[in-house]
């Protein structure tokens, strides 16, 4: 059980699982609210950006412009940051002196804090998840009273739903073949950071392009495609197993398909 703030050196120790209780409470009379948003590196995930522009009711190429900043990962493929304010503090955009003013859509990092995963692809794969609390001197949240099962105080923060959101978006950065082959080709990288991130120019190009005139997509996703981002997100999905990963999710026109041969 952890019942205070763990010293530096045991709190790296401390894996938590589901089942394990986790005191913590962040309040806006404790001295440190929202001295957790300043100077942090946010990598934001593609239904974290779903998520956060619709709540800003603004499209997916205003927010990248404004709020974000991208650069090429490890694997050759973008990764997209949380663009800090240009201050002393380098605060979040989005904090305010009441708190996060997108709290109910926040990013995923901000969701889980101050946990941090501790799995593995074995962990991961067998199902298993375990998380170890942060390291964060300044948190008063940690001597909160409250205490929950690790399982229910992820279920209280919304995270079930970003872990099934993220879950196509993961099979396809931890494939094998891209951890074996990076990625150099610019308009490779283009086309992985529009159907991920870009989502509204996404849906111009399936819906305003030959791209339907070329792939056999079912009538019903396209109405979905064209109403519910969500849907919108996983057909993007699809598109990238098949133009990254070669999978067949997609089947070419058969008219197509002759002209091709």
């Amino acid at each position: 059980m952890v019942k205070k703030r763990l010293s530096k050196e045991k709190q790296g120790l401390t894996v938590l699982t589901p089942e394990n209780d986790f005191r913590f409470k962040c309040r806006q009379d404790l001295d440190c609210f929202t001295r957790c948003c300043r100077n942090i590196t946010i990598v934001l995930t593609p239904y974290d950006i779903l998520r956060m522009k619709n709540a800003l009711n603004i499209l997916s190429v205003e927010f990248l412009a404004n709020y974000t900043v991208s650069m090429i990962g490890d694997a050759g493929l973008p990764v997209v940051l949380l663009k800090m304010n240009d201050n002393d503090e380098k605060n979040c955009p989005f904090v305010t002196r009441q708190g996060c003013r997108i709290y109910p859509d926040r990013p995923w990092t901000c969701r889980i804090y101050p946990l941090q995963p501790e799995s593995s692809k074995i962990t991961e794969k067998a199902g298993k998840q375990y998380y170890s609390v942060m390291d964060v001197p300044f948190c008063l949240g940690l001597d909160a009273d409250k205490s929950l099962t690790l399982a229910k105080w992820i279920e209280e923060q919304g995270v079930p739903v970003y872990q099934k959101m993220e879950a196509p978006f993961k099979t396809i950065t931890g494939n094998e073949f891209l951890g074996r082959n990076k990625i150099t080709n610019r308009n490779i990288q283009e086309m992985f950071y529009m159907a991920c991130y870009d989502l509204d120019r996404f849906k111009r190009f399936v819906l305003e392009s030959t791209f339907l005139e070329r792939f056999e997509v079912e009538p019903e996703v396209v109405e979905k495609i064209k109403e519910d981002d969500v849907e919108l997100y996983y057909f993007a999905m699809r598109w990238l197993e098949y133009g990254l990963l070669g999978q067949h999710v997609l089947k070419v026109k058969p008219d197509v398909m002759g002209g091709k041969k």
